[in-house]
């Protein structure tokens, strides 16, 4: 998190930020898993995979103030719209410029090296 808390702030003044709350990725009845490491309070994250607009809006809400997430953040609707047409799940980053899909960063390993991101909002901004 705390990396793409500076991306965003170095950033922000020349490009546009928004995070999209898609699908619960370890939901605890669908997929769970020991994820207390990623947890600020060292605790499992325990969510069933939200089955309303209102639930998922609400673990979206928790999510936010659990890791003090600073960046813009808009949740996709329960039909999953944004990540079927997407294919954002679990996370992915996406840039656009003059809205056309400029980039999309692949990840690595179930990870992304932030620098990639850097490098090319570095060579087209």
């Amino acid at each position: 998190m705390p990396v793409l808390h500076s991306m965003f702030e170095h950033y922000s003044k020349s490009a546009d930020f928004l995070c999209v709350y898609i699908l619960e990725a370890h939901a605890q009845d669908e997929w769970p898993i020991a994820s207390a490491r990623y947890n600020p309070t060292r605790q499992p994250v325990k969510y069933n995979q939200p089955k309303t607009n209102q639930e998922r809006l609400k673990v979206a809400s928790d999510f936010i103030s659990a890791f003090n997430f600073q960046l813009p953040t808009v949740v996709d609707c329960i039909e999953n719209e944004f990540e079927q047409y997407f294919a954002s799940w679990p996370f992915r980053f996406y840039i656009l410029q003059d809205t056309k899909l400029k980039y999309v960063a692949q990840p690595k390993n179930c990870t992304y090296n932030p620098q990639d991101i850097c490098s090319w909002l570095d060579d087209n901004l």
